[in-house]
């Protein structure tokens, strides 16, 4: 009995801790790791939830990353089915330039993106599933943008 317990108590906390652990999702373009996380797959109402997005040149030489705008990132919140509830551009403006960045190997470009679980009209949203999909921006080679795969998370009641 004593063991059954022990075990119990054992799994349980194996499953905490896996229900703590971050979420990421990666691309690699040209020598470019793109990877978008966040820290945990459940956020309260109301509590703001921040993707961070990092570019970091894996290859062994120089890797050029060219934007086209002052914007260098973007951010969906959606519901499951695709519906976008919200995008962290959709009230800003970017200068009209175009920029080369030159990464040598081993260096990063890192942006965080807080949401703070509001809708396009500043309503707050309902708990429930949602989803977060990072773009980054910056074109290497053919690739014009690097979109991520959608990190699901919860939000709770």
């Amino acid at each position: 009995m004593a063991m059954q317990v022990l075990l119990q108590f054992v799994l349980g906390a194996v499953v905490l801790v896996a229900a703590a652990s971050p979420l990421s999702v990666e691309r690699v373009e040209s020598g470019l790791r793109v990877e978008a996380s966040l820290p945990r797959p459940t956020y309260d109402t109301g509590q703001v939830v921040e993707v961070v997005l990092t570019a970091v040149n894996t290859a062994g030489a120089p890797v050029s990353v060219t934007f086209t705008s002052g914007q260098r990132f973007d951010l969906v919140i959606r519901r499951p089915r695709g519906d976008a509830v919200w995008r962290w551009s959709h009230d800003k403006a970017f200068i009209q330039v175009i920029q080369t960045l030159t990464l040598q190997p081993g260096d990063r470009l890192s942006f965080k993106i807080p949401w703070d679980q509001t809708d396009y009209q500043g309503l707050r949203v309902d708990p429930g599933p949602y989803e977060a999909v990072a773009v980054f921006l910056g074109a290497t080679g053919a690739a014009r943008e690097i979109r991520l795969p959608p990190l699901a998370f919860t939000i709770s009641r």
